[in-house]
């Protein structure tokens, strides 16, 4: 019987058969006016267009041509064609693009939530390529390309399409009755620039561009050069580098300024790790703090980084700078140390600092996901003894109110993930202002992390948050920098674009 079916889907799917199909019905026609029965009529002209048409196989969607199943097999097979095609006119190359932080988007959507979001990426990437390329979604959060027939000079032409597909890839993306928004970063590398003419060689070192891409920050785009990132698949040798460049003076203090949104005066820095790489300069946590945690070394990059602030805080004292708190990050190996109160007292008496102007930043996960003793005991005894605690990347954990009276926190640092695009997403506004009033009832400030853009500074004060970090205020900078900043600050406050909040 199944043989059956098979034969008929077969025959019906013949265009022949469809003109047959639709030629029967005069004949039809006239069967019923003979015999008077026309209700087979009108079921022969509403069965046989729905037989025909319903059993044709489904045309592919035309935008997604170019998409082909994941595997290192079918992009090889894809950038192999690609470079038996290429000639003195034509070139070729690969591409790797990845989504930004997607730890971040897991702990806000969830797995069904960045399936969406790739599904969505994968139309958008597909409508921008041409009909020759191919791409592949090789795993969760990365997609890799092949590029074939570039006309020569290519290294134009691949840098304006990886901005023409992180571009598209910013739009709103709906899930779940809200928007997600993301970015992308990419590597490339050119067929003239890989160490062997062949597909995997192209692939590995469009992979290492990726590398280097995403340990300079969100949306970045590299290209290989001899010079790239070496292999990290030998985390071994990785690690003691990374442990000697921190051991070394090498991993530094760079600082971000946070503003108050009534004033525009510096309400604080923000200590955050960077690399000075002897050959490839400065390289952003992303890439080394993975082997830091790995060799246990986290309480080291703490200690340094503490130290880095006081040093700072103190230099800014005495160049009458008023700074009311640095911030430094401790992560949960940092907090599970039993001895954490003593060094940090230590450190800070040593450079003559009252503990309010130290504040301990903290991940939300630390706190919605450990019940350790120790933790909670020393959490909660740097709150008594006056140093200042932010509840890090509020929103992409589940902090109980409980738990964040528990530990006196006395500011929240909203995610970025909810502050891009406040100003053109309602959704957006809702989740903020939530978060403000959940924080105005229980007299807690406000932080919002990754404001890039005045619309975004003029929002985030209508709505009542009561301090702003990002791009749109300044970039990270290494110390020396901060001193000018702060005397151009001072000096052009009154120019500079801030906007009171609202009053509750």
């Amino acid at each position: 019987m199944g043989l059956l079916r098979v034969r008929a889907k077969k025959i019906f799917e013949l265009r022949s058969m469809t003109r047959f199909g639709l030629a029967a019905l005069p004949v039809l026609a006239g069967i019923a006016y003979g015999t008077g029965r026309w209700s087979l009529l009108a079921w022969a002209c509403f069965a046989i267009p729905v037989l025909l048409l319903g059993i044709r196989p489904a045309e592919p969607r035309p935008y997604r041509m170019q998409l082909r199943s994941g595997g290192k097999v079918h992009i090889d097979a894809a950038l192999e064609a690609a470079l038996a095609q290429s000639d003195s006119n034509q070139r070729c190359a690969a591409m790797m693009l990845e989504l930004d932080e997607p730890d971040t988007l897991q702990d806000r959507w969830g797995a069904a939530g960045v399936e969406v979001i790739m599904s969505t990426l994968t139309d958008r990437l597909c409508s921008m390529l041409r009909s020759g390329d191919v791409i592949v979604q090789q795993d969760a959060t990365r997609f890799v390309i092949s590029l074939p027939s570039i006309r020569v000079p290519e290294l134009g032409a691949v840098i304006s399409l990886i901005e023409r597909l992180q571009k598209t890839a910013r739009a709103a993306i709906p899930v779940d009755n809200a928007n997600a928004y993301v970015t992308l970063s990419a590597g490339f590398c050119l067929e003239n620039r890989a160490p062997s003419r062949s597909a995997q060689s192209l692939r590995q070192s469009a992979h290492l561009a990726l590398l280097d891409a995403i340990s300079q920050g969100a949306e970045s785009a590299r290209g290989y050069s001899a010079s790239t990132t070496p292999d990290l698949s030998q985390p071994e040798s990785y690690t003691h580098e990374v442990l000697q460049a921190l051991q070394d003076g090498q991993i530094v203090a760079w600082f971000q300024p946070q503003v108050s949104t009534d004033t525009g005066l510096v309400t604080g820095f923000e200590a955050l790790a960077r690399w000075n790489h002897p050959t490839r300069g400065v390289i952003a946590p992303t890439e080394f703090l993975p082997a830091l945690e790995a060799a246990q070394a986290m309480e080291l990059l703490s200690e340094t980084m503490l130290q880095h602030a006081l040093r700072a805080m103190r230099a800014w004292d005495v160049a009458g700078h008023k700074v009311p708190s640095v911030a430094v990050n401790f992560a949960t190996q940092d907090l599970r140390n039993p001895s954490l109160i003593e060094r940090i007292k230590w450190d800070v008496d040593r450079f003559e600092m009252a503990p309010t102007r130290l504040t301990v930043e903290i991940l939300e996960t630390v706190v919605s996901e450990n019940d350790d003793d120790i933790i909670t005991r020393n959490i909660r005894a740097l709150g008594d003894q006056g140093y200042r605690i932010d509840l890090d990347d509020f929103g992409t954990g589940h902090a109980s109110l409980a738990n964040i009276r528990r530990f006196d926190v006395d500011r929240i640092k909203i995610d970025r993930s909810f502050i891009t695009r406040a100003d053109e997403d309602p959704e957006q506004q809702r989740m903020i202002n939530a978060i403000i009033s959940m924080a105005d009832q229980m007299g807690i400030d406000t932080v919002a992390e990754g404001v890039e853009t005045i619309g975004e500074k003029s929002i985030l004060s209508q709505l009542g948050c009561t301090h702003m970090q990002g791009y749109a205020i300044a970039r990270p900078m290494p110390f020396d920098q901060t001193l000018i900043w702060l005397e151009e600050h001072r000096t052009h406050r009154s120019k500079t674009s801030y906007f009171p909040r609202r009053k509750a």
